[in-house]
């Protein structure tokens, strides 16, 4: 089950609670344009939540509540240098700092907070993702989503008192002299610490070691009692300056959740920063690919392979030209990959596929056989192979390898289709019927496969089920050939003025087909229309 949309029509706790109610497992991912969270869900129960570039710390969270000290914290840290897959709260309990019971709680506080941070957000967009959960190394919990949503809608009641009076996030201040006469809590202290004249507000709340909330009622109470203003001048807008890693990971999980517009601000901003990122272009390239812009995407593709000649960047190279139909260039592009990553599946089924496009029938059947050999689990080889030795009227070899892929992968209706359109063609008409049947029965939507079972009928004069498939068929869908066999059938039927109607669009899609023109004025003549 896929769930996406935005966030202005659909508020978050509204989703949370659809997905929730119905036991759903999974992913749902979330963003305001800005930051990016995620939220795993199963069977109903909420069991771990992310943000990506603002992160909720809990060994400073553990310090701050005077549960360990910075001693342990940094021993502990230490540790996690040598076992990088073990979670820092595991590493707590294994020195005894923590007990199981506190590390629990203080992982339900750190998901609860993560989630109430989310809920704040009001523009952006969503999208669940069915299945995916956590790795097994993550640490989860399981929080009944009643009591979270009632305790995050007052959280969110609080936060838009707060959010009216604090400035836009980009905003830029500093402290008054008069600061320094008051006398401030620990939390007041340690957010003043982060606010030297230069840091966005945005920047503050990234660097907090206090959750989003509690940072943000922190600068309302400092701007409320006077002690935080904006600059007298503004500054000079800055050359964007950041951690690329973070608009990576943004970029990245952008991308991976189909949000192509904010994937290419993220990788937009890393070229601000270094120009000549490789992995930057290729992405801005994968995401032109995306928007079906090939040209676009070659640019991309052709700056990256210069700063580096990354397997990734000439697959999708040599897949651009060949998408172009320039295949000398395909092919250059994709040997040069291949000779880096020789077994490399997608690499070779993409130059299997140009070396088919260009004739060399030889040359594409080697490298599909090789593919084959080494991932038999990949479907293109299946497809090219049948197709290469049915070129060769290798019959038998080709109903071999369709009836292996049917057995492989029982789901893919191109499998069933194609070795049903095989099998009529040798007058193995049972079987093909079958095949069709069960193809159509699992990709209902599939136009080709409809098409291809009503034109068995029209051969077998089943005419009635014929008619049936040929009218499923969207009619911005139907070719000439659909209009003039269901014309046929319908004169058949007796309906003369409905089989000139469909003739005569049949003549428009192909107006040089003698046997149309011809039944036309047959027709005509006949019955005096």
């Amino acid at each position: 089950m896929a769930i996406k949309g935005s966030l202005s029509e659909a508020a978050l706790a509204d989703v949370i609670q659809l997905l929730t109610f119905s036991l759903k497992s999974g992913c749902l991912s979330v963003t305001d344009g800005k930051d990016f969270g995620n939220i795993f869900i199963k069977d109903g129960k909420i069991i771990h939540a992310t943000i990506l570039n603002r992160k909720y710390r809990i060994g400073d969270s553990m310090v701050v509540k005077h549960i360990i000290d910075e001693e342990i914290l940094s021993r502990a840290l230490e540790i996690q240098k040598t076992k990088k897959k073990k979670r820092l709260g595991e590493i707590l309990v294994d020195m005894e700092a923590i007990t199981q019971e506190t590390l629990e709680k203080e992982l339900k506080h750190q998901v609860q907070e993560t989630i109430f941070t989310m809920l704040t957000w009001e523009s952006g967009y969503f999208n669940f993702e069915a299945g995916l959960l956590p790795s097994q190394e993550e640490l989860t919990v399981q929080l009944p989503p009643q009591e979270l949503l009632l305790e995050g809608a007052r959280r969110v009641d609080e936060w838009h008192k707060i959010e009216s009076k604090i400035p836009p996030s980009e905003t830029v201040l500093v402290l008054k002299d008069t600061i320094h006469d008051i006398s401030l809590t620990e939390q007041e202290q340690k957010i003043i610490k982060l606010i030297d004249g230069s840091r966005s507000i945005d920047d503050v709340l990234k660097l907090s070691e206090y959750d989003f909330f509690e940072t943000c009622k922190t600068i309302y109470g400092l701007l409320t009692a006077g002690l935080l203003e904006k600059p007298e001048k503004p500054l000079q807008e800055k050359r964007v300056t950041g951690d690329i890693s973070e608009y990576r990971n943004l970029g990245f999980a952008f991308y991976k959740t189909e949000m192509y517009d904010e994937a290419e601000r993220e990788y937009k901003r890393i070229l601000e920063i270094d120009g000549s990122n490789a992995e930057a272009l290729l992405f801005l390239g994968l995401i032109a690919l995306k928007h079906n812009d090939l040209e676009t995407a070659k640019e991309y593709f052709l700056k990256a392979v210069e700063k580096e000649k990354r397997p990734s960047v000439l697959n999708n190279l040599g897949y651009v030209y060949g998408k172009l139909q320039s295949y000398d260039e395909a092919v250059s592009y994709l040997k040069q990959a291949q000779a880096l990553v020789p077994d490399d599946p997608k690499v070779n089924c993409n130059l299997g596929g140009v070396l088919y496009r260009q004739g060399k029938f030889d040359e594409s059947r080697d490298v599909f056989t090789h593919v084959l050999e080494h991932s038999p689990e990949v479907i293109s080889p299946y497809v090219y192979l049948s197709a290469l030795y049915l070129q060769q009227d290798d019959v038998e070899q080709a109903a071999h390898l369709l009836v292996e892929a049917v057995d492989k992968f029982p789901r893919s209706g191109v499998f069933k289709n194609n070795l049903a359109v095989l099998y009529e063609s040798i007058d193995k008409a049972e079987e093909a019927e079958k095949l069709y049947r069960q193809a159509l029965e699992e990709n209902p939507q599939d136009m080709n496969i409809c098409k291809n079972l009503a034109d068995f009928y029209y051969e077998e004069q089943i005419l009635g089920a014929a008619k049936e498939l040929y009218e499923k068929m969207p009619e911005d869908q139907r070719d000439w050939e659909v209009l003039f066999k269901l014309g046929n059938i319908v004169l058949r039927q007796g309906d003369a003025e409905q089989a000139l109607t469909l003739w005569q669009k049949a003549h428009e899609l192909n107006p040089e087909e003698e046997i149309i023109t011809r039944n036309i004025e047959v027709l005509q003549k006949t019955s005096g229309t």
